[in-house]
């Protein structure tokens, strides 16, 4: 019973750990990406529909990356180059998905609501033997997306601290001028940091459609905007976004369980994520308020 719900947190925690991963590599880079939602929703239409096409998860996965890539791309340079606002522009990418997807498969599966891809390989999940009687039993049952989700965020704790590539990327986020003007190539790291913030959106949305072999439409269910709560409650740290967003996972699976459990409503409980959200984000900023005017 303990297993299954470390397991169950774990894999619902999944697309959030991922899409706050590439968050957090824009909020260092100084600039946060607004459009996460809407990359993990054209990700996980794309990712599902060229799985099926090329039965091939691998080219489903590369079909999810390309096109949150080129989302992300879309809002960088429309910021830097068009001077547009930077939340703006992120909001504009996740409604012109939401409306996109849609568009595609009534044009494509003359359907809006779930499309059932029956040719669609599902991606294999962990079963080794010995694991089963031991304290990490509940990896069985993970699959390769899971895994990715679990490994990155530590290796970016390295990435950050260890290499020049971090230690650029936090210097754009400090003070973008001073980085310039010590010869860091501010634009480029920026840009850097929104094609990994596109690769790792791409595979929040694979994780999502790739398992059930389907797209619902708007199956994000929001997943983007608790990522981003994760990265704003992290502080920049990645094993402190790791922990909040499995702490939003947690929070998810424990309102599909209260709806099996409870007579309350399915609506409402589905909305517990986003309470318990705004809660933390309140407390926290009346916490820094209190500390400022003390100092």
């Amino acid at each position: 019973m303990f297993e299954a719900i470390i397991r169950d947190t774990v894999k619902n925690s999944t697309p959030i750990i991922l899409a706050a991963t590439g968050g957090l590599l824009t909020e260092v880079s100084g600039w946060l990406n607004i459009g996460l939602e809407g990359s993990i929703l054209s990700g996980a239409f794309f990712a599902v529909v060229v799985s099926s096409a090329t039965r091939s998860i691998l080219l489903g996965t590369l079909a999810s990356v390309l096109v949150s890539v080129i989302l992300s791309t879309i809002v960088f340079l429309t910021v830097k180059f068009l001077k547009a606002n930077l939340y703006v522009v992120g909001i504009a990418v996740n409604l012109l998905s939401m409306g996109l997807t849609v568009a595609l498969t009534d044009l494509w599966f003359k359907s809006k609501g779930t499309v059932v891809f029956s040719n669609s390989p599902r991606p294999g999940v962990l079963s080794i033997d010995f694991l089963n009687n031991t304290s990490l039993g509940w990896l069985n049952g993970l699959g390769l997306f899971d895994l990715v989700a679990i490994v990155t965020p530590f290796l970016f704790a390295y990435i950050f601290k260890k290499t020049v590539f971090g230690v650029k990327l936090r210097a754009c986020g400090y003070d973008d001028e001073s980085a310039f003007y010590s010869g860091v190539k501010v634009n480029q790291i920026r840009f850097v940091a929104y094609i990994g913030s596109g690769v790792f959106a791409g595979l929040a949305g694979s994780a999502l459609s790739l398992p059930l072999g389907a797209f619902v439409s708007n199956m994000s269910g929001g997943r983007g905007w608790l990522a981003l709560v994760a990265v704003i409650m992290g502080r920049k740290k990645p094993t402190l976004v790791f922990l909040s967003a499995i702490m939003l996972g947690f929070v998810t699976e424990l309102s599909i369980f209260l709806q099996v459990a409870t007579e309350v409503s399915p609506k409402l409980l589905l909305s517990l994520p986003y309470f318990v959200s705004f809660a933390i984000l309140a407390l926290s900023h009346s916490g820094n308020s209190k500390k400022r005017l003390l100092d």
